[in-house]
């Protein structure tokens, strides 16, 4: 089975299951031990001024909605574009071996993942970055997601990173209308033109 670390993970149109009924997931991890993703397209009630007010002292320079990542019980978390601020988790780096990742292999990485404290008191100040904070988290046991593919559960996306970050509303339709048109154009030689029709 191919790995989809730090690519997108996209409900098809026939996953009922409620936790994940159309969602859009980047995938921190995904190997034989199991795999790690974080839903990008659900929020939360929470803000980050109702977490970070009182620890900071002052209400956070950032006014995000914390996103659901998933319905295992997690930390909070932050995936964002500051090189060097947690681990890297971009496509390029998950390829590797963790001995092999050099430091310019790293910093060219353009997702990062933190669960740090002293990261997120940083992140919740910096609006100068892209930033996505999530609670909880999604995870599936060894073979337990590669039956699910194979299933025809999910669908992979490419490693988007601007998709981690765009607005949740209209994520998952947004990235389904994209991949049926990838699969189109692949079968059909002549490029598609926009029809408004299709919409």
């Amino acid at each position: 089975m191919n790995r989809i670390a730090g690519r997108l993970l996209v409900a098809s149109p026939y996953l009922t299951e409620e936790s994940f009924f159309r969602t859009v997931l980047y995938m921190v991890r995904h190997d034989a031990e199991g795999a790690f993703g974080l839903i990008l397209n659900r929020r939360t009630e929470h803000t980050l001024e109702e977490i970070f007010a009182d620890r900071l002292g002052h209400v956070p320079k950032r006014t995000d909605t914390i996103h659901f990542g998933g319905p295992v019980e997690g930390p909070l978390m932050a995936l964002h574009t500051l090189p060097g601020l947690g681990e890297p988790c971009g496509p390029d780096v998950l390829q590797l071996s963790p001995e092999s990742i050099s430091d310019e292999v790293a910093g060219s990485s353009p997702v990062w993942i933190t669960a740090d404290d002293d990261h997120l008191t940083m992140l919740v100040n910096r609006v100068d970055l892209e930033v996505r904070f999530l609670s909880r988290y999604s995870g599936w046991g060894p073979s337990q997601l590669d039956r699910e593919l194979n299933q025809g559960g999910w669908l992979v996306g490419p490693p988007d990173w601007r998709t981690i970050f765009a607005d949740a509303d209209g994520m998952w339709e947004n990235v389904i209308k994209r991949l049926g048109r990838d699969i189109l154009g692949g079968i059909i030689s002549t490029p598609l033109a926009d029809d408004p029709q299709w919409n």
